[in-house]
């Protein structure tokens, strides 16, 4: 049976850890591309074969390092994934800030490093990155972009969720399964139609 996970929570949220029937540490990791952490439904399998359901409210994303909550105690610890980027960089510091006020001008996700900047694959970024004389490899790491000025917390946007009663429990459940019957029903009815 597949572990239903209706609430996130930022991993040093001391609720993580106080409610009773919490599952022991370590939890199991739940490693996701950027594109799947910006999902609020998602189905998805732990290393150890057990399946997952992810049913957070509409447009709220996971972070890595967030804590999922499931209905009985358990948690799944949210991991960035390892996928293909592109790693730039330049000959100079200043070079390198140049390529980033670019890459900041088309709205691209990026993950800053010391001498490097790293988004997602776009042949149409390297070719201008290459014209305004930077360098792109192709790499395997964690994608953990930059959340950008107006959110709080480092890289990927963390937010830090304050707890309520029932949290974890059933009010959260029926309110994230009411959710998604609607959206059922709503895909139903539009088959219906054609």
């Amino acid at each position: 049976m597949a572990i239903t996970l209706t609430i996130k929570r930022s991993a040093d949220d001391p609720a993580v850890l106080q409610e009773p029937g919490v599952s022991p540490q370590p939890w199991p990791v739940l490693s996701l591309s950027l594109e799947d952490r910006q999902r609020s439904r998602l189905a998805a399998m732990l290393p150890n074969g057990r399946a997952v359901a992810v049913i957070l409210a509409r447009g709220e994303q996971m972070q890595h390092g967030d804590v999922l909550c499931g209905e009985q105690g358990e948690r799944v610890l949210v991991q960035a994934a390892v996928q293909e980027l592109m790693q730039i960089q330049a000959t100079s510091m200043y070079e390198l800030m140049r390529l980033v006020y670019h890459l900041a001008n088309r709205h691209v996700r990026a993950m800053l490093k010391v001498d490097a900047v790293l988004i997602e694959p776009d042949p149409v970024l390297a070719e201008m990155v290459r014209g305004l004389g930077g360098a792109v490899t192709l790499v395997q790491e964690p994608f953990i972009p930059e959340g950008g000025a107006y959110v709080s917390g480092q890289g990927g946007g963390g937010h830090h969720h304050h707890s309520h009663p029932d949290e974890c429990g059933l009010e959260a459940h029926d309110q994230a399964m009411g959710n998604l019957g609607e959206e059922l029903s709503i895909a139903a009815h539009a088959r219906n139609k054609r």
